[in-house]
């Protein structure tokens, strides 16, 4: 017997338990965010190449209500709250952002659709502040397999390359959503094309970048981004993230 409406599907119930993951965390960790963005440690590597509070930096506020709502059916919601919410007015640019931007840039090659650019590029925005929340409160997580207090520094380089992957997952959720819901466009199709090569291609990196981010909350958020085989194998085996918060 058919639900009607229809019930989720089984990977949209995964999609859905990650993104309420994201937000638990957050929500776990919001006083030790504060703590390091008001007094940043000196033995932190990754902050003597960039500041916190740069990392934190609020990301645009978003304008028009018609883009609200797509970015609302996508799921996405939450992904805009928050970083309005707890991001920081620091007068810097975070350095996450550029390649946040450059992802959406790339995908939305030819779609002139003002409401799908407006929703990617918000997106996109936004995945920059979470990969650099996340970053700040690194040194004080666990190692996402052993679940032993992270050891290793992260660099700059790798946050970005992070950042990358989860504007690409993020923006391809827009484009997706819109497809379903929407007459689009030839430009559109294509755009949701391209993000679906690109997750392919970058597959064959997520072990190694996985392995550099070594921290669990910085692993979840990029692992389960985008479509890929190992995407919710450890929600799918049990995780060990309920033994430590």
């Amino acid at each position: 017997m058919s639900l009607s409406p229809p019930g989720p599907t089984l990977y949209a119930s995964w999609e859905a338990l990650a993104d309420g993951l994201q937000i638990q965390r957050l929500a776990l960790h919001l006083p030790q965010l504060r703590e390091q963005l008001l007094t940043p440690p000196s033995d932190v590597a990754l902050f003597l190449q960039t500041s916190p509070s740069a990392l934190t930096a609020c990301p645009a506020v978003l304008a028009e209500p018609v883009t609200g709502a797509v970015i609302d059916g996508a799921g996405l919601a939450h992904w805009l709250r928050l970083p309005a919410e707890y991001g920081t007015a620091d007068a810097g640019t975070n350095p996450l952002a550029p390649g946040a931007d450059q992802v959406g840039d790339t995908l939305l090659e030819g779609v002139t659709d003002p409401v799908v650019r407006a929703a990617v590029a918000a997106v996109c925005a936004a995945s920059a502040w979470w990969v650099g929340a996340f970053a700040v409160i690194r040194h004080l997580g666990v190692h996402h397999a052993s679940l032993q207090p992270v050891s290793t520094a992260v660099t700059l380089e790798t946050l970005k390359s992070a950042t990358s992957i989860v504007a690409l997952g993020t923006a391809q959720r827009i484009l997706a959503e819109h497809l379903r819901t929407v007459v689009a466009d030839e430009s559109v199709r294509l755009s949701y094309c391209r993000a679906i090569v690109e997750s392919i291609t970058v597959e064959s990196t997520l072990p190694s970048l996985l392995d550099k981010l070594g921290e669990l909350r910085l692993v979840d958020l990029v692992s389960t981004s985008i479509p890929w085989r190992g995407r919710f194998t450890k929600y799918a085996g049990g995780t060990g993230a309920g033994q430590v918060e």
